[in-house]
């Protein structure tokens, strides 16, 4: 497996983990017990073969080792900063995560120059 495979791979099993809890959270307030963790790891092998199925089915011709990873840290840093940054001034709930979210998301699809990879490619690159 190529590394950029590989990396591909490991950003889609962490998406599923994420799902995994979030859901499980949602499903079961009080996730204790046999049960909250069969919802758990039912969700998480769901999750995780249509994540790895789609991001090793969805390359790019430019795709660069790296560029997963940049795009998840700054959704991830995005994100959590976000959240921190509106629950301090008093903006929580539904309409605060999902801008947040929405922001972090589409930051995180031109975060690709960020990658150190890529800075050698000169301007005409990527």
């Amino acid at each position: 497996m190529d590394a950029l495979r590989l990396e591909r791979t490991a950003w889609a099993v962490v998406f599923a983990a994420v799902v995994a809890v979030s859901a499980t959270l949602l499903l079961l307030p009080d996730p204790t017990g046999a049960i909250a963790a069969g919802v758990a790891l039912a969700i998480f092998a769901v999750v995780s073969y249509l994540a790895i199925r789609y991001a090793l089915g969805s390359l790019p011709r430019d795709a660069v080792v790296g560029d997963q990873t940049v795009r998840y840290l700054v959704f991830f840093a995005v994100a959590t900063v976000g959240r921190i940054g509106l629950g301090s001034v008093g903006l929580t709930g539904i309409v605060g995560t999902a801008g947040t979210l929405a922001v972090a998301w589409v930051l995180a699809m031109y975060a690709e120059r960020l990658n150190p990879k890529r800075w050698g490619e000169g301007a005409s690159g990527a």
